[in-house]
Formats: C-alpha cells, sequence, structure tokens
C-alpha cells in the first residue's frame, strides 16, 4: 500500500505539469511558477506527514530534529529560489506567465496533494520510520533536481526564446524520475564484483597504527552499520 501510495503522489504530480503542457498550451513561464509551487507545498504536506508519524508512532528515527532539519533543507532551497523566480519573471516579455493557467494548474497541483495526504494520514500509524525517511530522500533529491533544472531552462528561455524541446524532455525526464523511483532498491549483501576488482585497484593510504581495511570488509560494514541504524531508528521512545 505504501508504494501504492508513492505511485499516487507522482502520478499526480506529474499529470498535472503534462497535460498542462502537451494538451493545454501551458506559456513556459507558467509551467516554471506551477512547479515552484509544487515544491513549495510538497515540502510542507511531508513535513504534515513527518509530524502526524511522530505522534502516531513515537520511534527513534525521529530524534534530534528530523522535521526541523528536512524544513530548513526543503524550505530554504524553495524560498531562495522563488526570490530569484520571482527576480528573473519580472523580466520576461508579455505572455511567458498567463495567470489562469497558472491558478489552474495550482488548484489542480494543490487537489492532488491533498487527496494523497489525507490517503498516507489515514495508514500513517503503521509506516515504518524507514518509509518517512525515503519520502524525505525522495523529496530532497526532487527538490533539488527540480530548482537547478528551473535555473537552466530560464536562462535557455530568455537566451533562445525557443524553450520547448528542453521543457518536453524535461517534463519527460522527470516523470521518469518520480516513477523510477518506486521501483525496489537494489541492495545487495555482499558488494559486486565489478566493484571490488575496480576497487582493489585504487592504491589506498598506509600509515602507523592504521587498520587497512578491504573494500568489501568495508561494504560489510557500513552495511551492518545501516541496518543497526534502521532497527534502531524503529525502537519507541519511552516517555515520549
Amino acid at each position: 500500500m505504501n508504494r501504492f501510495s508513492r505511485l499516487f503522489l507522482a502520478g499526480g504530480q506529474n499529470a498535472v505539469p503534462l497535460s498542462g503542457w502537451f494538451l493545454g498550451g501551458w506559456a513556459p513561464g507558467t509551467l516554471l511558477v506551477v512547479f515552484w509551487f509544487e515544491n513549495l507545498v510538497l515540502s510542507l504536506f511531508i513535513a504534515a506527514r513527518i509530524a502526524a508519524h511522530w505522534q502516531a508512532t513515537r520511534t527513534r528515527g525521529h530524534e534530534g530534529g528530523f522535521l526541523r532539519t528536512f524544513l530548513l533543507t526543503s524550505l530554504a532551497f524553495t524560498l531562495v529560489h522563488g526570490v530569484f523566480l520571482a527576480i528573473v519573471i519580472a523580466r520576461l516579455p508579455g505572455g511567458s506567465i498567463v495567470r489562469d493557467e497558472v491558478v489552474k494548474g495550482v488548484q489542480w497541483m494543490l487537489a492532488a496533494q491533498v487527496a494523497s495526504l489525507a490517503f498516507d494520514l489515514w495508514r500513517i500509524s503503521g509506516w515504518p520510520f524507514a518509509e518517512i525517511r525515503r519520502r524525505t530522500e525522495w523529496v530532497l533529491g526532487r527538490v533539488v533536481a527540480v530548482h537547478l533544472s528551473i535555473l537552466v531552462g530560464m536562462f535557455l528561455f530568455m537566451a533562445f526564446d525557443r524553450p520547448a524541446w528542453f521543457f518536453t524532455l524535461f517534463l519527460v525526464l522527470k516523470a521518469m524520475m518520480d516513477l523510477g523511483s518506486l521501483l525496489p532498491q537494489w541492495e545487495p549483501k555482499e558488494p559486486p564484483a565489478v566493484l571490488v576488482r575496480a576497487m582493489n585497484r585504487v592504491p589506498t593510504r598506509k600509515g602507523k597504527g592504521r587498520h587497512d581495511e578491504s573494500f568489501t570488509d568495508y561494504w560489510r560494514r557500513t552495511r551492518r552499520e545501516e541496518m543497526e541504524q534502521q532497527a534502531r531508528d524503529e525502537e519507541v521512545v519511552e516517555g515520549a
């Protein structure tokens, strides 16, 4: 069900800009503004999921300011980029942004976000903390990737005034990235043989008192530490 929830969220997030661009004939500036609002709302709604999960489960992974760190990182990217975006938009020629298209796009985006949030809150008490961490990592990676792409798109739009090819490619790649995040992660117990051979060719520094560790041992140790950390994250905080 968690994968279905992420599919619903990713599908809703991409259906709005894809339909607006390919079917609604949105202006490029409209698309950029809707993307910015999308990331802002997504960050806030993921934060709402984090807070609700903490209230429902009291798992240890939330300790150490997990919610605060996520909000500071995601909102810092979004708000700083919003200032830059406002400056650039002010310099765009007329017709680059259509207000009615922005309003409709934001409305549909909010509808998808609210529906996804309501569905998740209904079942969030049964989520492991690992699911919350997976959502935040997806959002942070997405926020950075989308903002960098928007910056590049803005410069191309202003420099060449022929942005159709860029936005078409970006929308397709963005949808593939979001849907690709739903695929099961490959987490082998042992490092791939090709990687081991490649890393064994890398010279290692040796020094007094230094314990030499092979790449295979390093892989196993870090994998074990990750699993131990994941187990600690799922522990219930007593008295919280």
